[in-house]
């Protein structure tokens, strides 16, 4: 079975990386896939939250590493986790914490190094908003990692209000996601309840103690995933085709 790591990472805090997670494992879910998430953000830890005991979930600390140890005594245990994740399900969802710096690209070769090492595909999602900040690593990243995938934020503005990326990187990419924007309130939702959109649109009102979602709340989450699953459905079954264009830079 082949078996795919989506890690989760983006240009800034506060981008989405969080509801991306939700997104993405609502569509696999949809699709008929099995899903394992690993959330590395130590802070909140609410995407291990919203899947704890719905799916194999474990939660860590990336930030555990200091920027100047080459070696972390994590890197047995996150890959024994990463291992132990993988062997019910064939994909695993991997969230970061803010920001891709010098802290996290070491997290993310360990977590390449581990996917090559026993034959897993590796899928880099990098969410942006419309500021510039962070975007310089691309390049960087684009040199470790060739199933790179930069995903727009629609909840900051139309794609054109990306400037900075549609100047700079857009041209070196096959495939770019524009993630369509929820409700804010709709996203607090769900959150507060521990839900992720295809959980929430199964959940009928006599399983809720404590609450349930509208049927109008119901009907634009259902648009809304829809639009996300045929806007991932590239990154999902792109499974051999690497999403740079070398030398467009």
């Amino acid at each position: 079975m082949h078996k795919t790591i989506y890690m989760v990472s983006g240009n800034k805090g506060g981008v989405g990386k969080s509801l991306f997670c939700l997104a993405l494992a609502s569509s696999l879910d949809m699709m008929g896939e099995l899903y394992a998430v690993f959330d590395g953000d130590g802070r909140t830890g609410d995407v291990f939250n919203i899947f704890n005991r719905k799916c194999p979930a474990r939660w860590g600390d990336f930030r555990n590493l200091r920027p100047e140890s080459h070696v972390c005594k994590l890197d047995g245990e996150y890959e024994d986790t990463l291992h132990k994740l993988l062997q019910g399900s064939p994909n695993l969802i991997v969230n970061t914490p803010d920001g891709a710096d010098s802290v996290l690209t070491k997290w993310f070769d360990v977590t390449l190094k581990h996917t090559e090492s026993n034959n897993y595909q590796f899928k880099f999602i990098y969410l942006m908003s419309d500021r510039p900040d962070g975007l310089d690593i691309l390049p960087e990243l684009a040199e470790r990692f060739q199933f790179l995938y930069p995903i727009r934020n629609l909840h900051f503005g139309n794609a054109g209000l990306f400037s900075a990326f549609n100047r700079d990187y857009m041209s070196g990419f096959k495939v770019i996601v524009d993630l369509p924007p929820l409700r804010s309130e709709e996203v607090r939702m769900l959150f507060d309840v521990k839900t992720h959109p295809a959980e929430a649109l199964r959940l009928k009102r006599k399983e809720s103690n404590t609450f349930a979602f509208s049927a109008m709340t119901r009907s634009r989450l259902l648009e809304w995933q829809k639009q996300v699953n045929e806007l991932l459905i590239d990154v999902i079954e792109n499974r051999d085709m690497p999403n740079l264009e070398f030398g467009k830079w």
